[in-house]
């Protein structure tokens, strides 16, 4: 069966904090979409573009699925905790509900580690070899990079022709929620420091691991192997 895109609009940063928030007050769902297509008709004005743009951030957020149920409570804990977290999380969260989100970020990791600009053309090629020429991709991959672009993680050089824009993170607690969310999205067992500082599916964030800070965490496990730290996620 082929993997569905789902993630089919653009999202803008103040529309998943608006989210973050309702979700926060302890509103049902019927609430939160009431309240957002409230929040949402002052820019979309079209009634099935908004019901897409909200079913979106509500998969997004509200309803789980096996990754976002267990990453929610911290990720709304560090989002309230420090604003400066929303980027962040946010991406993890979305990397957590869409897998084409997933492998469009492993793409562009990918790309961007040998090539200081990215092109949409590559992106579209690389996309539709692992997921079939599809018309809903095809449209899907113009709201991705906008979305991107919103998130302030991609900058327009050309038409069609993308610069990075890296985002420093410090400190242990959201490295290593990102990093948690990261290798469990990803499950592919033992990572090395120098994996876990060069995650493709992170390639925004310019982040350092801390040893300790890992040791200390009970989420990860460390070991050595071939003389090299590795980290695992226990259980």
């Amino acid at each position: 069966m082929a993997k569905m895109v789902g993630m089919s609009r653009n999202l803008k940063l103040p529309w998943l904090n608006e989210v973050v928030r309702l979700y926060a007050e302890g509103l049902d769902d019927n609430q939160i979409k009431e309240q957002l297509n409230e929040y949402l008709s002052f820019e979309i004005g079209s009634p099935i573009v908004l019901r897409k743009t909200r079913e979106i951030l509500m998969n997004i957020w509200i309803y789980e699925n096996d990754y976002t149920s267990v990453l929610r409570d911290e990720a709304l804990r560090l989002i309230q905790k420090d604003s400066d977290y929303a980027i962040p999380v946010h991406w993890v969260m979305m990397l957590a509900a869409y897998p084409v989100f997933q492998d469009m970020c492993r793409l562009i990791g990918k790309i961007s580690e040998f090539e200081e600009l990215i092109t949409t053309k590559q992106i579209k090629q690389k996309l539709f070899d692992e997921w079939g020429e599809r018309s809903t991709l095809y449209h899907s991959i113009d709201k991705l990079i906008a979305t991107l672009k919103a998130m302030n993680v991609l900058e327009n050089k050309k038409v069609g022709t993308y610069s990075i824009k890296k985002h420093q993170l410090s400190g242990t607690e959201i490295v290593n929620f990102l990093l948690y969310a990261m290798m469990r999205i990803d499950d592919a067992g033992y990572y090395s420091l120098v994996n876990l500082e060069n995650s493709l599916y992170l390639f925004p964030f310019e982040y350092k691991v801390s040893k300790e800070g890992i040791m200390k965490d009970d989420r990860f496990t460390a070991g050595t192997f071939g003389g090299e730290l590795s980290v695992s996620l226990k259980g």
